[in-house]
């Protein structure tokens, strides 16, 4: 990709399936690009930015622009990667924690509606809320359970939302995104493998007309943009003395699912970390537990969910500054854990290379929107050993609390 990843504002998303019939791919009126998504049988095999000036792509021509851009995906992949999911041999809770986004979760649960087969239960935890908005919103759906946790904090929510689920397996989402029909079937697919713990998936951007958007998927990466299926044991946490294991790469806490024995055995998610406390990686930090505790977890990019990313430049720099605040304090937990120098070296060595590499290469290359996310994250590294030591101060992981006996659930 060639220019500024805002100059592409704008841009429009076109799913195209390879088993056809295909369309032209045009550029909408007042489109300046276009991010097509190549699919097959259900699962997303490659991406291109089709700049305006390779608009129109006639319909005869689209064929050979799908070969080319999904082809490896395509040929590494065996046919059983593209197969329908079975039914889900097990049972799963979808859990959905929200604050004050009435029209988010009406969204969200909407689209969770159509899934096919539908989750056994649907929780929504209304974190804090500051009125009843949310909860007017959640009983428009007949059959969502509302949970009400008063404590602030993504990772108190969730905790709330696995102690009042039943499911064997219970899968998250946040309000932000929106479901196609196979998520359950697809992410519960992996879980037919009694190893695995936990199972990723795919973040694909819902809509790309903003400039936040266009810089947080092009310049940032979105959420991560893996085609391949990838299996996560404890080996993929030894990694060199300086280098700490890539965890925040095995997916994203918008499209997640992990089986309730595995989080008996490892307790809760953190509730020092996360969206509400320091900022972010309450999810990859589980997953580490999880791997050094000898659990599996499986990144399936077959596992979809379309996410709306942050309207606005103020928005997007929040985000970014909270995620290299929470990722130094996740960092800590990590060392308190293992006491590998290698999370240590990260915080204080690493991270704030990376930061002044991205910034020295802005300066020269003139790039003013890579130097306006630079400045967030840096300040975020910068507050990072703040936070730790406020926040670890405090209380970890909760366990996770004995069943009821049968008889006394209501």
């Amino acid at each position: 990709m060639s220019g500024r990843p805002a100059d592409l504002a704008p841009c429009g998303l076109r799913h195209v399936s390879l088993a056809g019939p295909f369309a032209p791919i045009e550029a909408a009126s007042g489109e300046r690009a276009v991010y097509a998504v190549f699919w097959r049988h259900g699962r997303p095999v490659g991406f291109r930015i089709l700049l305006a000036g390779e608009l129109p792509v006639p319909a005869a021509a689209v064929p050979p622009l799908a070969a080319d851009t999904a082809g490896p995906i395509v040929a590494a992949e065996n046919e059983a990667a593209f197969a329908t999911p079975p039914p889900p041999a097990v049972s799963v809770s979808a859990v959905i924690c929200t604050r004050d986004r009435p029209e988010d979760i009406t969204r969200c649960l909407a689209s969770l509606s159509r899934c096919v087969p539908p989750p056994s239960e649907v929780i929504v935890v209304d974190n804090a809320p500051r009125n009843e908005a949310t909860a007017q919103a959640v009983h428009a759906f007949p059959g969502v359970r509302y949970v009400r946790e008063d404590r602030p904090g993504l990772s108190h929510a969730r905790n709330a939302g696995i102690e009042a689920a039943t499911g064997e397996v219970i899968a998250f989402t946040d309000d932000d995104v929106e479901l196609p029909e196979d998520w359950i079937a697809r992410l519960a697919a992996p879980f037919t493998d009694p190893e695995v713990a936990c199972v990723t998936g795919l973040v694909l951007p819902a809509d790309l007309s903003g400039e936040a958007a266009c810089l947080f998927e092009f310049e940032i990466g979105g959420f991560g943009h893996v085609l391949h299926r990838r299996r996560f044991d404890r080996d993929y946490l030894k990694t060199s003395w300086w280098r700490p294991p890539d965890v925040w790469k095995m997916g994203a806490g918008a499209n997640m699912a992990i089986r309730r024995a595995a989080l008996a055995d490892v307790g809760l998610f953190d509730p020092r970390l996360g969206a509400g406390a320091s900022g972010c990686s309450e999810d990859s930090e589980i997953w580490f537990r999880l791997l050094r505790a000898g659990h599996v977890c499986v990144y399936d990019p077959a596992a979809v969910v379309f996410h709306l990313h942050r309207g606005d430049r103020p928005a997007l720099f929040r985000q970014l500054r909270a995620y290299a605040r929470g990722h130094v304090v996740a960092l800590f937990v990590q060392f308190a854990q293992d006491r590998r120098p290698a999370h240590l070296i990260r915080a204080f060595a690493l991270m704030p290379w990376y930061y002044l590499g991205l910034a020295y290469r802005a300066l020269r290359m003139r790039d003013r929107d890579l130097l306006a996310i630079v400045r967030p994250q840096f300040l975020g590294w910068l507050e990072g050993p703040f936070h730790a030591l406020a926040w670890l101060r405090r209380d970890g992981p909760p366990r996770l609390a004995p069943p009821e006996p049968s008889g006394n659930r209501l």
